[in-house]
């Protein structure tokens, strides 16, 4: 009997901690789309791409979609210029990212893509990488 109302009580205690924290639940769309940009972005951390400059966002806070669409833009850039094998991973961000813009966002004061200061592909990386993290 004392086996019995032990049992029914962690069982009872579970169910309490579950609705108050809330069962885990599956990983959204903008989840998924992140972690797999963050992958595929991770793979082109080590390509040789220092001939090219880059306009590297810093504005994350209140702008966070024109940020994104200043690295997309970037981002359709280096397609062009990525080995083959590469390239890939490339359109693979740029099709997660595109699943996160927001269509209908507009804000006059964040500064437009080319005000950015221009920098190589290892500190862009690192900008974007944080940036997609901070999502």
């Amino acid at each position: 009997m004392m086996c019995k109302v032990l049992i029914f009580g962690c069982i009872a205690a579970v169910m309490l901690m579950t609705a108050a924290y809330g069962a885990p639940l599956e990983k959204t769309k903008k989840q998924q789309c992140l972690e797999a940009s963050i992958t595929d972005l991770g793979l082109l951390k080590d390509i040789d791409n220092n001939f090219l400059d880059f306009y590297t966002p810093d504005d994350k806070r209140e702008c966070n979609q024109t940020t994104l669409a200043c690295f997309l833009k970037e981002l359709r850039v280096l397609e062009q210029d990525v080995e083959e094998k590469d390239k890939q991973h490339v359109i693979n961000i740029v099709k997660n990212l595109e699943e996160l813009k927001d269509p209908d966002f507009s804000n006059p004061t964040c500064k437009k893509c080319e005000s950015n200061q221009k920098k190589k592909f290892p500190e862009f990386h690192q900008e974007m990488t944080g940036f997609l993290q901070s999502l």
